[in-house]
């Protein structure tokens, strides 16, 4: 039986300040969890954690950038001590890319995408994987794209480094299924972020563009992402290495 309180089991979010990221630590919280959110900017980290402080005591904020291990090692260790171990990791953090055709983009554009995207996760994995095994198994969910199932014109780096993720969600997920620790990833179509709501201004015909493209007519919500990762973490006993897709079945077409 499904145990629908998360009380005594402890989350941790990169990218947690904004958006999805901020979306799953607000409803882990609502449901009684340990929520640990790491992001890189403070006064956003600040205010962030303040709205989850009205929710609950047991949440707390770093200020880290994703590919700094140091940091990041640190990060991890003071929630383990405050929480007594870590059960469910989302690793949210990511940067999205202009449109711009191939022949445009540069290798300061590579490299800010494929790191981020890319060894950002790669290295949360490897310092989370410890902290779950000294648990006893536990979840983690890797936020990917609908862009990493598809390719996606104009957007080759963002896309390559979400089919990244894939690669290595599956990969790791497979290197440790028999020891308890299931690994899934998210796969979010457009979804009605701030970041989303900048792009599409007042543009009522892009607006109409883009939510046409999907079959449900809409574009998403971050609180709907949110419940894809607890269903992943705490319900999908027997999901490892799995991609679920949140994109009002675009990719289905």
């Amino acid at each position: 039986m499904v145990e629908l309180s998360l009380h005594n089991k402890t989350i941790f979010i990169t990218g947690g300040n904004d958006g999805i990221g901020f979306e799953t630590a607000r409803l882990f919280a609502t449901l009684g969890a340990n929520v640990a959110i790491l992001g890189r900017r403070a006064e956003k980290n600040a205010e962030a954690l303040a709205a989850l402080r009205q929710l609950s005591d047991h949440c707390v904020a770093y200020t880290c950038d994703v590919l700094d291990e140091v940091s990041m090692r640190a990060a991890l260790a003071d929630c383990c001590q405050r929480f007594s171990g870590l059960d469910y990791a989302f690793n949210n953090a990511g940067v999205e890319q202009a449109p711009m055709p191939l022949t445009m983009q540069d290798d300061a554009l590579y490299h800010r995408v494929m790191d981020i995207n890319v060894k950002g996760v790669w290295l949360c994995m490897k310092l989370q994987i410890p902290l779950l095994l000294a648990r006893g198994g536990g979840a983690i969910v890797n936020n990917s794209s609908a862009s990493g199932i598809t390719g996606t014109k104009m957007l080759p780096l963002y896309s390559a480094s979400k089919h990244a993720v894939q690669g290595l969600t599956k990969s790791v997920a497979l290197e440790y299924a028999a020891q308890g620790i299931r690994v899934n990833s998210v796969c979010p179509g457009a979804i009605a972020t701030e970041t989303y709501h900048q792009f599409v201004g007042q543009d009522a015909d892009l607006k109409a563009t883009i939510e046409g493209s999907f079959p449900m007519q809409r574009v998403g919500t971050a609180d709907e992402v949110a419940r894809a990762v607890l269903y992943l973490c705490r319900d999908a006993t027997f999901a490892t290495g799995s991609a679920l897709m949140m994109d009002g079945g675009r990719t289905a077409q």
